[in-house]
């Protein structure tokens, strides 16, 4: 199943919650909506009451009318389906077929089969979920989230409509009508939905939102006018590539170039979304439970990951990728003996795994203790030599530790490798040849570090002193004014023109 919770229409919905709104919808959805969906709900359960008594006055002479018979459940074929998942679906739908009128077994039903990829299936019980319960905002809704993944944005648009009608106080769904209409060339529309939300509380997807209506609308200088402060204050990658594609617009290139560098990486900007928080305890497969786990680690949500990866521990083939999983949850969340217990519990099993060595090895970083955690990296890089990650931080543990010369060897290797983001390992390892003032290699790694990332300028400014050091005092210039420019680094560049200043007086 994949989840999209971006402004970004093509983005992956396992993506990471970002930015200053991350959790706010948890808020933004909160008490007013809840208390609205209950009373909405406890006036459908007394206008039911009323109208089951007003059946049941004439009892004595004819009886009370049987309600209508629901829909029978949609079905699935099962037939490769693990024992897991059978039990699950027998479950829920023994629950439909005991209580045929129950919207919210049906809607449970809906949730599981959509979690677990039977999403034909889910669309039609979400259906039938709203047509025995219409007060119940989460079964359009969740139909409409459905159907927008599965290709259909208009019909998700009507669906939402109809969870609209219910509560149109619940933002992401604000937030999604926007992204939608947005895909649909219908700039004005999506403004007025990413309005709406901001106006409940989605300041920074919201503000996001309108200014890339406004982008689409040919306002550019007012989609400026939203996104530089917004940038300055989220810094996020979403937002600069929004920024410099205004200012393309605007004609304004080497600001373009900037912000388009600052946002190169693919990082949609995000939100919470609470009600479809609500599926995940109906996942029934191991695999797409621990992937869950993983991408809630990769969020920072590292008490809920462990809630899911606690019970799955020895129940599972992969069980290794559970314990490491499970100990990073615990370290991370504060829980240090606890995440060394299940390590220690891991190596018994698997005493080779590298995964366990480099879970170890952040968990003794964490409490300081350099020299385990060099040796379980040691220990890691020997076990599975192709992965980068060991490299990079043995690397940098061997810098701080002034073995030099061989820091740089290790982080080579890194680089050879394929690292992710190798502009910062260029620049560190140009730190290394500065330190042995090997002038020539260091400009070299710094100059492909801005090649890749024109927006680093802690780059641009070593780059700047190595160039001054080296006797080419123009390039250090030029060097050096590009970084003044990108503008986040002052104290940096003061020394560094001074630096160069106090070069070029002593050649004078």
């Amino acid at each position: 199943m994949r989840w999209r919770t971006s402004l970004d229409p093509a983005a992956s919905r396992a993506d990471a919650d970002v930015g200053a709104d991350a959790g706010r919808p948890a808020q933004d959805a909160g008490p007013d909506a809840s208390a609205r969906r209950q009373q909405a709900a406890a006036a459908h359960r007394f206008a039911l009451i009323a109208s089951l008594a007003a059946c049941c006055l004439p009892l004595a002479v004819g009886g009370c009318a049987e309600p209508p018979a629901a829909a029978a459940p949609p079905t699935v074929s099962l037939a490769q389906a693990s024992a897991d998942l059978v039990a699950l679906v027998d479950e829920l739908l023994a629950s439909v077929r005991t209580l045929p009128t129950s919207a919210e077994m049906r809607g449970r039903l809906g949730m599981a089969y959509e979690v677990n990829d039977f999403e034909t299936a889910a669309v039609e019980a979400y259906r039938q979920a709203e047509a025995l319960d219409p007060e119940d905002f989460r079964w359009p809704y969740f139909r409409a989230m459905l159907v927008a993944e599965l290709g259909d944005t208009q019909a998700a648009l009507e669906a939402m409509a109809a969870a609209l009608a219910i509560d149109d106080s619940y933002v992401p769904a604000w937030l999604y009508r926007g992204v939608w209409l947005a895909s649909l060339g219908e700039p004005e529309e999506a403004r007025s939905a990413f309005e709406r939300a901001r106006a409940l509380g989605a300041e920074t997807n919201g503000a996001a939102g309108i200014a890339q209506a406004l982008l689409a609308e040919g306002r550019a200088a007012e989609a400026a006018a939203l996104l530089e402060p917004l940038s300055e204050r989220l810094r996020h990658p979403h937002v600069y590539r929004l920024l410099g594609r205004t200012y393309q617009a605007l004609g304004r290139e080497d600001d373009a170039r900037i912000a388009l560098a600052r946002g190169r990486e693919p990082t949609p900007l995000q939100w919470r979304d609470p009600l479809q928080e609500q599926k995940w305890p109906l996942l029934a497969s191991y695999g797409g439970r621990l992937v869950h786990a993983e991408n809630l680690l990769r969020v920072g949500r590292f008490e809920e990951a462990a809630a899911v990866l606690e019970p799955m521990r020895g129940s599972g083939p992969g069980d290794e990728s559970v314990l490491a999983n499970l100990a990073l949850a615990y370290g991370r969340s504060g829980r240090l003996e606890l995440a060394f217990e299940t390590l220690r519990e891991g190596f018994r099993d698997k005493p080779d795994h590298f995964r366990f060595h480099n879970v170890m090895a952040s968990l003794y970083q964490e409490k300081g203790e350099m020299e385990n955690a060099v040796r379980h990296l040691r220990q890691s890089i020997e076990r599975q030599p192709s992965q980068t990650w060991p490299y990079e931080r043995l690397g940098l543990l061997l810098m701080e530790d002034g073995e030099y010369d061989e820091a740089l060897t290790v982080l080579d290797r890194a680089l050879e490798l394929g690292i992710d983001r190798p502009e910062r390992i260029l620049y560190t390892t140009a730190l290394l040849e500065g330190i042995a003032e090997r002038w020539g290699p260091a400009i070299d790694r710094l100059q492909r570090a801005v090649g890749l990332d024109p927006a680093f300028t802690k780059a641009y400014v070593s780059l700047g002193r190595c160039l001054a050091e080296a006797g080419r005092y123009d390039e250090a210039s030029a060097a050096l004014a590009w970084a003044e420019r990108l503008d986040t680094h002052p104290q940096e560049l003061a020394s560094a023109r001074k630096r160069l200043a106090n070069l070029q007086a002593g050649d004078a």
